[in-house]
């Protein structure tokens, strides 16, 4: 265990232990409704479940047991030794009894009830709010004024004014609802009957060839949900040509599901793939057959702009479900009015500053892309009436602040505005031409759906008699629901002013995390953050498709946070190679410097407002070495040191092994202590020892309580930096300050020795450094696909050969794009990686020759090939293969579904099971037989 720390410092609870698989399951059920995460898109928002869990772990003393710290989440107490599984966490606020006993141990702990928790990366905001929740002190700031807005409407609003506040903003949305349809009915008619719910519109260009306008989709599908594959109603539309008028034509295709993704109808089966008229980049007419190639299209575009052909119309009548029919004369007309309109009274809207002609920036990675189809400032990214449709709400709030901001005081006034912002933010995100149609939902997706804003071939357009009712369901009419998720309920708040109040405050400022200059030195107890992680997320550029909206409607009511045109990218501490392209030097290692530097200073500050006796958690995306280098490198200099570290997945666990997919998508948790000034330097030669014998003495403690896979390997980082942190530089034998990676080095070399003794329960001398990877990377990812990076480190941990090897020579690997999967013995035998031929057969490693009696027996579908090929090349007196044998049963992942089990672990266990002379040699439990699915199927557990 680490060194026993000073009185003055008190050991906490995430020092010692984290319940990881817990949070595992419980950050599952967030993927599902959720007031807090539906109040504003934001990128990489943590789950609350893991964010309480990081709060309460950095507060709370190490001398809660596992169970106590359970309750005190939120779960009920154990029943029979199990874990409550039912509780969801994000949705069950701590009870005021959870929240005394908590204040109570702060105050043994810290001497406060209420310890001052800070998060200046704060974003979404998950972490000041599950801190709230237990009414602690809370100081959360961003950079970003989206962030800032976003914010305030979760927290201090909620907490101020309680639920009761939900009647005035429901009073609002209905205002500005009814006053919108007044001044826009005119331009969304419907047929007597019925209701426009969305228009799905194609962009155009004119073919070069035939002169024909051409819409370009690579998609056709409507409604392929499965409801209505069961009730015959599969639909999609067909394009059809009309060379004589020099267009595209369509029909609606309707009918039962056919064959694969088809529609049946009248016994014949359309597949709307075979109709698309845009692939890859690539355009195809459909009057002419010529085929337009991705620089065509864009010079086109570039030159001529596109233009967008409305295809289908998707509507309801009464209550019904939603039906499609192509469009009409009363549909194009509505629309053409609706332009004409917007270009006559253009110039006045400019005037009131309604219109965002800000531009998208050329070349940022990712403010809204397609520069060249003309998405040059972020009016364009709409068509005419749903630009329209915006400038209309925008006007109507503005008309409503004249009336509303003398019924209200001046913060109760800002609360309902900036939630009826929001909803117009969601209005902008799920209506322009960067939302995409779904089809199943029967729904659009918004533009803020993936981390890149881009132009949609195909988009839906949704009628003012959907979009601001269906946007304000999800943002301002859970306003109440989140009241009541923070725990706010009516009367008394947690923000109570009364004498006798123990909660805190909350406190939410936009401001560098490099320039905190509102909070005093050594005034902060815990500081729990979520910082940007590299080039992964452009947070800035994404959110000026937000931000120039907000800016129309909230720039007088906080002037303070939207003085600039665009938000802040200078000081954004993000690598952003655009913005250092053309300086001489290689751009993306120039972005990297600046956000190092950035991340250095930020830390810095965190070191400086940090009680001497406080503690820092930094949640942090595993991606690649060369980011936790510096991650960890920046916190080291910045004068921490590193105490603990625990890796939680946002997986589904019961998924991973099904997709046969390891994306490896853990968060993990680093927590520091300011690291003692007379500590002074110290050798690695020196360390290094130590800092094994400690990863392979936590080892099992991690396992006890459920860390596996490669979350062991990550969590193995605590003590690996626990020892090279405490002193301050690390030297080489020659002096030469080492980096941290050496660190994370000998940390995956520990345990991938401890996991193979483990495996092996018996000596490990003799192993092949190959057949040693292949059983780790089965161990360690529990699936076929995983990074790159990740198989590049753990071979550096195994030794022997280069990674690379594992590709080009013994073909155990195939790699693109940044992921590597492993091959089948199949696979490998069609690359000549090893023969089944016992004559010719010479195994370089021991995995060789499990592959090749695998292939045999999956090829020969009989064992006596398999007993012969043992025997003629040796492999049935060879102790070595025998024991590889039974490692592997052990290593590759047992799944109960019979059609999804690995190929490898299904054939070793079958000629277990069929062949005396093996079962005489390996060790193995056969397991129980289980009925899944109405199948029989091995559960091949050992």
């Amino acid at each position: 265990m680490p060194d026993q720390k000073p009185q003055s410092r008190p050991a906490v609870f995430i020092e010692k232990i984290f319940p990881v698989t817990l949070l595992n399951k419980q950050v599952y059920y967030e993927h599902g409704g959720n007031p807090f995460k539906g109040l504003h898109r934001w990128y990489s928002r943590k789950p609350l479940s893991f964010s309480r869990a990081s709060v309460l772990g950095s507060l709370l003393p190490d001398t809660v047991t596992m169970e106590e710290f359970e309750y005190l989440l939120g779960l009920n107490r154990r029943v029979a030794g199990h874990p409550d599984s039912t509780t969801k966490l994000y949705k069950t606020p701590p009870s005021p009894e959870r929240i005394k006993q908590v204040h109570d141990l702060c105050e043994q702990t810290w001497g406060t009830r209420t310890p001052t928790v800070l998060d200046a990366f704060a974003g979404g905001g998950s972490i000041p709010f599950e801190a709230v929740r237990y009414g602690l002190n809370v100081l959360a700031s961003d950079l970003n004024p989206v962030a800032v807005v976003t914010m305030k409407a979760a927290m201090e609003y909620p907490l101020k004014f309680g639920p009761d506040l939900q009647h005035e903003i429901d009073k609002w949305v209905k205002w500005v609802g009814d006053e919108a349809e007044k001044r826009l009915a005119e331009f969304f008619p419907s047929q007597e009957g019925e209701t426009v719910q969305y228009y799905l519109w194609a962009h155009t260009i004119t073919c070069p060839t035939c002169e024909s306008v051409l819409p370009l989709s690579p998609n056709w599908w409507l409604n392929k949900s499965p409801s209505a594959a069961k009730t015959g109603r599969w639909c999609a539309a067909k394009p059809i040509s009309n060379k004589d008028n020099k267009c595209i034509d369509f029909a609606l295709i309707q009918g039962k599901k056919g064959k694969g993704k088809t529609i049946r109808l009248n016994d014949t089966d359309y597949d709307p793939t075979t109709t698309v008229t845009l692939g890859r980049g690539v355009g195809k007419c459909p009057n002419c057959e010529s085929v337009l190639s991705d620089d065509e299209i864009k010079k086109y575009s570039s030159t001529h702009g596109l233009d967008c052909q409305m295809y289908s119309v998707a509507y309801k009548k009464g209550k019904s479900s939603i039906e499609f029919r192509l469009p009409n004369k009363l549909d194009t007309e509505g629309f053409e009015r609706s332009r004409a309109f917007l270009d006559l009274n253009y110039s006045g809207y400019q005037i009131k500053n309604l219109v965002p002609e800000e531009p998208t920036s050329i070349g940022l990675n990712d403010s809204p892309r397609n520069y060249e189809y003309g998405l040059r400032q972020y009016k364009d990214c709409f068509n005419s009436r749903q630009l329209l449709t915006l400038i209309t709400y925008s006007e109507i709030l503005q008309d409503l602040k004249s009336v509303a901001q003398l019924e209200y005081k001046k913060e109760e006034f800002q609360a309902i505005i900036s939630y009826l912002s929001l909803v117009l933010d969601r209005c902008a995100d799920m209506n322009s031409r960067m939302s995409r149609w779904r089809g199943d939902p029967l729904v659009p997706a918004g533009a803020s759906s993936s981390h890149s804003l881009n132009l949609m071939w195909n988009y839906p357009e949704t009628s003012i008699y959907k979009l601001w009712d269906w946007c304000s369901e999800t943002v301002a009419a859970e306003y109440k629901n989140l009241s009541l998720l923070i725990g706010a309920d009516s009367g008394l708040s947690l923000l109570s002013d009364h004498p006798n109040s123990d909660n805190g405050k909350i406190l939410v400022e936009m401001t560098s995390a490099d320039s905190l200059i509102n909070i005093k030195d050594s005034s902060v107890f815990a500081v729990i953050t979520d910082p940007p992680y590299y080039s992964t997320i452009q947070y800035s550029e994404l959110s000026d498709y937000f931000y120039v909206w907000q800016k129309r409607v909230l720039g007088d009511v906080f002037p303070e946070l939207y003085l600039s045109e665009l938000t802040d990218k200078d000081r954004e501490a993000v690598a952003n190679p655009s913005r250092f392209r053309n300086m001489g030097e290689s751009a993306e290692e120039l972005a990297n410097r600046d956000y190092e530097a950035k991340m250095a200073l930020a830390f810095a500050e965190y070191f400086r407002v940090l009680r001497d006796d406080g503690v820092m958690t930094v949640q942090f995306n595993h991606k690649d070495s060369g980011a936790w280098d510096v991650l960890a490198k920046s916190l080291i200099d910045a004068g921490f040191e590193i105490t603990a570290s625990w890796a939680v997945s946002t997986e589904n666990p019961q998924n991973l092994h099904q997709a046969q997919k390891n994306s490896v998508s853990s968060t993990v948790l680093l927590v520091c202590r300011k690291r003692d000034p007379n500590a002074g330097s110290a050798w690695w030669d020196d360390l290094r020892p130590e800092l094994a014998n400690l990863v392979e003495q936590r080892a099992p403690e991690f396992e006890a309580n459920d860390i596996g896979g490669i979350d062991l390997y990550l969590s193995a980082f605590g003590p690996a930096l626990n020892v090279f942190s405490r002193a301050w530089p690390v030297l080489d034998s020659s002096g030469v300050e080492m980096r941290p990676e050496v660190a994370f080095g000998e940390a995956r070399k520990a345990i991938a020795n401890y996991r193979f003794r483990k495996l092996l329960e018996a000596d490990t001398a003799g192993f092949d450094p190959l057949t040693q990877w292949y059983i780790l990377a089965w161990d360690a990812f529990r699936a076929r696909e995983f990074p790159f990076d990740e198989a590049r480190q753990l071979a550096l941990a195994v030794g022997g050969f280069n990674v690379s090897d594992l590709a080009k020579t013994h073909k155990l690997i195939d790699s693109a794009s940044g992921t590597c999967k492993l091959l089948t013995p199949q696979q490998r035998l069609k690359k000549r990686a090893f023969s089944t031929n016992p004559d010719d057969f010479s195994a370089i490693a021991l995995v060789d020759g499990l592959h090749a009696i695998i292939a045999l027996y999956l090829e020969e579908q009989s064992i006596d090939p398999v007993r012969r090929f043992l025997k003629t090349t040796g492999l049935l007196s060879n102790d070595l293969f025998m024991r590889a044998w039974e490692v592997a049963l052990k290593a590759i992942p047992h799944i109960g579904d019979e059609r999804k089990r690995m190929v490898e672990e299904k054939a070793l266990a079958d000629l277990w099971l069929a062949m005396d002379e093996i079962q005489a040699k390996v060790l193995y439990v056969q397991p129980e037989l289980a009925f899944e699915e109405g199948q029989q199927a091995l559960n091949l557990g050992v």
